[in-house]
């Protein structure tokens, strides 16, 4: 079999990957395969030469991904050029190996790695990670570590001015920190919003002073994004206007970040204007002490846990148990000479932390006012909700009781045939008339898609000349499917609204809750599209684009289904 060539690269392009990690690391580990290969070659052979721009090629595309990353930071890239530059390719390989075995461990999030060391101490230290990482498999269950985490720093700084500022922000950890975080710098409108899109690790996002709009770097998976924004008017914006305009996209894009200003500003000037999705703002530049804390602090309120910690707490009390349950904080399995080896498989903890509402402790889940009520408030701003609501009997009981409190008997509601079992009862309970829609077949793959747009809106225009449209309560879609078919959220609603703006729309999410937290795929939630139609509906600008509609569609005939 013929070797392809190194330079042959068929799927490095990202539109092939599903995320960017996954171009990353494939491309780390191509560039440890091609430096162990050229280190065995002749000085240059052909072949060898063939690496070396391979490698280039490898670097150069590292190089851009890594900006958006704490680490390998930008003075660690400088320093593997500078042996690529002087063809010190066997120490180029070993610095390469460590890195890699530093992304796979992690450790970087633990400890601070220099790979300017050529030190055998320092190679030790990668390699032990790499076997703690084996042992306990990913390290993200060492629940003794730090939780780690990035800070993104938007300003026109020099190479020279990032490291002072990377530096300060070093120099204030302390070991007593809840957290650790490193910082990631970009320059630019642009920059920021990749970094955001492709580093999950960035959760605290810091914006100083004036930055341009452009990228260095052509930048074509934000256009989506960047859609309906002038480069010319943003160039023109004060300093003020574009991080106003940034934070609002960032908080767009990832609304979990927490976001801080630093201007030099009028501070009367700052306040009249919109800045509600920055957390403070700072207006002095090198107040670092004051950054680092409210920057700790900030994070610390979205990592509490009240119900956790209150069964925590809970698990620890001496606590005498008389109601009717056998297992009773597990005394029943620890004095048993039959059923120690549940506590081995279990641990003690999941039997100390047993409780119900008879025997108290805790908080109310039908009347929550302690821990519950407090975790139900955090899950509700997680998710962009008014208000949550725990259920105990998983999402077939929460489905049935959202049906019952929205549906009165012989309300009309659509349906999708496919729809979980629980709606189905729902339905049942509720004494609702149920009109079935069906699906399109995907006979290619053996599997059904989703309920087609118009046939939605056939059936609703169908009760409309029946006289019956008052009766139709509500549509019921799962999205996405359970093949995994998502649909046009805000789409759909806004066409069937169209027919009747009192529709209600019940949304099935079990399958795509983590869509939320995810930039690609939160445009696609009901959460989403409803909160971007409830702000356009309420716009001056979309009143005055709804009369002149209005004005032109009064003039057609309102029985036509075209119209």
């Amino acid at each position: 079999m013929q070797e392809s060539s190194p330079t042959e690269t068929p799927y490095t392009a990202l539109g092939f990957y599903h995320k960017i990690s996954q171009l990353r690391a494939d491309t780390w580990n191509a560039l440890k395969r091609d430096l162990g290969q050229l280190v065995r070659q002749e000085a240059g052979s052909p072949r060898a030469r063939t690496l070396v721009k391979a490698i280039d090629v490898k670097l150069t595309r590292l190089e851009i991904i890594e900006d958006y990353h704490a680490f390998p930071s930008k003075e660690d890239f400088r320093h593997l050029w500078s042996l690529f530059d002087r063809e010190e390719y066997s120490l180029l390989e070993k610095v390469v190996k460590r890195l890699v075995r530093a992304l796979i461990s992690e450790s970087y999030r633990r400890r601070h790695v220099d790979l300017s060391e050529t030190d055998g101490d320092a190679e030790d230290l990668e390699t032990l990670d790499a076997l703690n990482q084996l042992r306990r498999g990913h390290p993200a269950s060492n629940s003794s570590a730090q939780p780690y985490f990035e800070l993104l720093i938007v300003d026109n700084l020099s190479a020279q001015e990032e490291e002072v500022v990377r530096e300060a922000f070093h120099n204030m950890r302390r070991p007593e920190d809840r957290f650790v975080y490193d910082v990631v710098t970009v320059r630019s409108f642009e920059d920021a919003l990749i970094a955001v899109l492709v580093n999950p690790n960035i959760q605290a996002c810091l914006i100083r002073y004036e930055f341009p709009y452009k990228s260095k770097y052509n930048l074509s998976a934000l256009r989506n994004y960047l859609e309906g924004l002038s480069e010319q008017e943003l160039e023109n914006q004060s300093e003020a206007e574009r991080s106003i305009l940034l934070s609002s996209m960032i908080h767009e894009l990832r609304p979990e970040i927490d976001q801080f200003l630093v201007t030099s500003g009028d501070v009367e000037a700052t306040a009249s204007r919109d800045i509600r999705h920055f957390n403070r703002i700072f207006y002095r530049e090198t107040d670092y002490i004051e950054q680092h804390h409210t920057i700790l602090r900030a994070i610390d309120n979205r990592y509490r846990t009240p119900f956790f910690d209150a069964l925590r707490e809970y698990s620890k009390k001496p606590t005498g148990v008389f109601h009717a349950m056998p297992i009773s904080r597990g005394k029943s399995v620890t004095r048993s000479h039959w059923a120690g080896h549940m506590i081995d498989f279990y641990g003690i903890n999941i039997f100390l932390a047993e409780t119900s509402a008879t025997s108290g402790g805790l908080d109310s889940l039908l009347q929550p006012y302690g821990p519950i009520k407090k975790a139900q408030e955090y899950a509700a701003r997680a998710f962009g909700a008014r208000q949550s609501f725990f259920v105990t009997n998983g999402t077939s009981t929460a489905n049935k009781i959202v049906v019952q409190a929205l549906v009165k008997p012989r309300d009309i509601v659509l349906i999708d045939r496919d729809c979980h079992k629980s709606h189905h009862y729902g339905m049942v309970l509720a004494g609702a008339h149920v009109s079935y829609l069906d699906s399109y077949p995907l006979h290619d793959y053996s599997m059904y898609g989703a309920v087609p747009l118009h046939e939605i809106k056939k059936t609703l225009l169908a009760y409309k000349r029946a006289g019956e449209l008052d009766k139709v309560k509500m549509l019921l879609l799962t999205n996405c499917t359970f093949d995994g078919v998502v649909y046009n959220v805000r789409r759909v609603m806004e066409e069937c609204l169209a027919i009747k703006p009192d529709l209600v729309f019940l949304w099935d999410e079990a399958w795509f809750a983590f869509a939320g937290f995810n930039p690609t795929y939160r445009p696609r939630t009901a959460m989403h599209a409803a909160r971007t139609l409830c702000e356009r509906y309420r716009s001056e600008a979309y009143r005055e684009e709804y009369a002149a509609w209005k004005a032109e569609f009064d003039q057609l005939d309102p029985d036509d289904d075209a119209t």
